[in-house]
Parts: C-alpha cells; structure tokens; sequence
C-alpha cells in the first residue's frame, strides 16, 4: 500500500467513501483528518533510542552466531609489524568518490562484535592495474563515541535483515 494512502485510524485499512469504515465499520465523523499508512506505522512503531537498538541488535546477532561479521585491520600494526585486527559488521560504509564528478569522501562506521564503534576508512590502492580501483579498508585504532543520529537505528535493521535477521 502506499504509505501516502489515508486510512482508517482504528484498523489500518482504506475507509471507503461514507461516514462509516467499509473495513470495520467504525464511525468516522469525529475523525478530523485520517492518518497516511506511513503516518499510523510511525505511530505503532515505538521509538527506540540509539543505545536499545545498539543493545538489540547485539542481542540478536550474538544468539545468531555473529554472522557477517567481518575481520577488518586495525590502521596501526602491531609490534614487529603484525596486523592487528578488529571484528564486525560494516554498518555505514565508506562513501567516496575518486574518478567521476567532484570529489567526495565520508568515513564509514563499523560496530565490534564486543559494542564499540570505530570509524572506517578506506584507501584507494591499484593505481595503473588491471582490477582498478580497489579499497583498502581499516579501522581507527581506538573506539569512538557513540554516534548520535537518527538513521543508525535503520542502518542496523537493514544489517540484521542482510544477514537474514529481521526483526
């Protein structure tokens, strides 16, 4: 349905024409305005702060097995030059643009199997090469705050639903 279609505020389903729902027959005269589809989801869909859906989303994914978690290096190495690295999932990838167009560049987030975020970089390597261009991920060596925004909440719903976690 579409979510700019009014509907009925009592069961969700398009009114009809008359004073009455031609779906459950509620009066609809003291109804000012009916709601939009898009308008009455955001109504039943309790809002969760960002630290619940973090705390969530680690919950379903731990009782999942962690998949798609992806082991990404770590900016510095080690001592002796090892490769330190840090599991997780990509929850905002790096979004860039080196060829076409105005150059861009946006740091990516990565969320650890253990809770903490870290910031995702990403290095263009390959110049002259037949597999040009290729990324060079790593992550920031410490954690970083915990992002503040609205669309994260979304962005690790569309990560449990690409690992086959809805819900």
């Amino acid at each position: 349905m579409d979510p700019s279609t009014r509907v009925c505020p009592f069961c969700g389903e398009p009114p009809g024409v008359a004073m009455f729902c031609a779906s459950c027959g509620r009066n609809l005269a003291g109804v000012e305005r009916l709601p939009t589809v898009a308008e009455r989801r955001a109504a039943a869909t309790p809002t969760l702060t960002v630290e619940e859906a973090v705390a969530r989303f680690l919950r379903a994914m731990h009782a999942a097995g962690d998949p798609g978690a992806k082991k990404i290096p770590l900016r510095k190495p080690a001592s002796f030059g090892r490769t330190r690295h840090v599991q997780g999932w990509i929850v905002r990838p790096v979004d860039r643009e080196d060829l076409d167009g105005p150059k861009r560049y946006e740091p990516g987030l990565l969320l650890t199997v253990e809770g903490s975020f870290h910031q995702l970089d990403s290095e263009l390597r390959g110049w002259g090469q037949r597999d040009f261009p290729t990324y060079h991920h790593t992550a920031s060596d410490e954690p970083i705050d915990l992002p503040a925004d609205e669309a994260l909440a979304d962005e690790l719903a569309a990560v449990l639903s690409a690992n086959g976690l809805d819900g």
